[in-house]
């Protein structure tokens, strides 16, 4: 009796599992766009009557003049005005420590992104864009 109980609740638990990561990797329909910037172009604004779905920000790695390879990474600097020190990374070369995507901003939303460590890289944001 103890076994049949503990089989069904594995059962619940890993079907649980399965539907909670099958709503987060579902992609809604939409307009699909990828989007390079670099620190001069990195401000976005969300259109009104739509929602951005922000999938991944990831930025090159490149070599400075001395040739040592740098490790980039792309932080948060602001939403709708309010600035962040010092993150939440978005993207971090070599670390799992980052934000757990998708992003979702609403109409209206202004946000900008941060390259930091690497002065002329160019970072890639990939986003879906719905209707309201």
């Amino acid at each position: 009796m103890k076994s049949k109980i503990f089989i069904s609740c594995i059962t619940l638990l890993l079907s649980v599992i399965s539907l909670t990561s099958a709503a987060q990797t579902a992609i809604p329909k939409g307009k699909a766009t990828l989007i390079e910037f670099t620190n001069s172009n990195a401000k976005f604004k969300v259109p009104e009557g739509k929602t951005w779905y922000i999938y991944n920000v990831f930025c090159e790695s490149l070599k400075d003049d001395g040739l040592q390879e740098k490790t980039p990474k792309i932080a948060l600097k602001s939403i709708n005005n309010y600035i962040y020190k010092f993150g939440p990374f978005l993207y971090n070369y070599n670390s799992t420590f980052v934000v757990n995507y998708p992003l979702v901003f609403p109409e209206k939303t202004s946000f900008e992104f941060e390259v930091l460590n690497i002065s002329n890289a160019k970072g890639v944001m990939s986003y879906v864009e719905v209707d309201n």
